[in-house]
């Protein structure tokens, strides 16, 4: 029995719509996508960046073949051209020697900052440590600086005592102060 349905066979080699109301990438924005994706830049990362879905951005790497393995070996640099950390490091020409730790503290304040615009909390906490354990660092930095400066205070009190002494009695000994 006709029920008076027949459906249209498929086009061959045409391309699948997208779902009402959502549009695809242009291909210039896919041919970017791919050259960061295969460059080493993680799915997440690429997808914020060019504003595709991390679904999207894997399924079009699997029907595609993107291959990260296909690709020659380089070592990945996780940071990108405004993070201030590579700034940092080309300020001091590579010689960690040279970086003040207000600018770490500026770094991570940074770097804590991005995270939680990202809506990664887990990184955000992790730069958040990151600048707990700094200011610990600073705070002990400066009790021992002040324990120092007071030793010191009383050396230069006793060799004052010590020559006023010395001045008046020059058979006398060092004189301890309290």
């Amino acid at each position: 029995m006709d029920d008076g349905f027949h459906p249209t066979p498929p086009i061959p080699d045409a391309e699948p719509a997208s779902p009402p109301g959502r549009r695809s990438a242009p291909d210039d924005i896919w041919d970017r996508i791919r050259q960061d994706y295969l460059a080493g830049a993680s799915a997440p990362e690429v997808g914020r960046r060019h504003g595709v879905s991390e679904s999207a951005l894997r399924h079009r790497a699997a029907r595609e073949g993107w291959r990260r393995v296909d690709q020659p070996w380089m070592p990945p640099d996780p940071r990108e051209p405004w993070d201030c950390g590579l700034a940092l490091e080309t300020r001091v020409e590579g010689n960690l020697d040279r970086i003040e730790p207000r600018d770490l503290y500026h770094l991570a304040d940074e770097r804590m900052a991005v995270a939680v615009l990202r809506g990664n909390a887990i990184e955000a906490m992790r730069w958040h440590r990151v600048r707990e354990a700094m200011d610990q660092d600073a705070e002990e930095l400066a009790r021992w600086i002040a324990g120092e400066e007071a030793r010191a205070d009383v050396r230069r009190d006793e060799l004052e005592a010590t020559e006023r002494l010395a001045a008046i009695d020059p058979d006398a000994g060092p004189v301890p102060v309290p």
